[in-house]
């Protein structure tokens, strides 16, 4: 199935600012934000079991994914205030086009003692 590439739920612009609202109903488990540079690439992994909604607040991605039990390949790009759901049992690789702000929000919080991740490099 094709991802859906996700917008503001909400956006309230006044003089006092920008007021988005991200994403409505999705229990995070863990909140990760960061910026990457232009060039790098995370991922080349898979999940069993965590669901992850990652959303990029500026900048520009190129994502690739692959299901591993089928074989299914998507390719897609990201912009600024756009995000994507990325689905256990789909490895994902994210390469950032230029320096890019982003959010995650992971399902499942990380645990070292059963980590839920799984190398599996998505081919180009």
């Amino acid at each position: 199935m094709p991802h859906v590439i996700l917008g503001p739920n909400f956006e309230r612009r006044d003089d006092r600012g920008v007021f988005r609202e991200v994403l409505s109903g999705f229990p995070a488990g863990t909140v990760v934000c960061g910026r990457m540079n232009a060039g790098a690439v995370m991922g080349n992994h898979y999940h069993r079991r965590t669901r992850v909604f990652f959303y990029l607040f500026a900048g520009e991605a190129d994502v690739r994914t692959v299901d591993v039990e089928t074989g299914a390949k998507e390719r897609f790009s990201l912009e600024g205030n756009q995000g994507v759901f990325l689905e256990p049992g789909e490895s994902h690789a994210i390469r950032f086009r230029v320096e890019s702000d982003f959010l995650m929000l992971k399902s499942l919080p990380y645990d070292p003692e059963d980590p839920d991740t799984f190398e599996f490099p998505v081919p180009e």
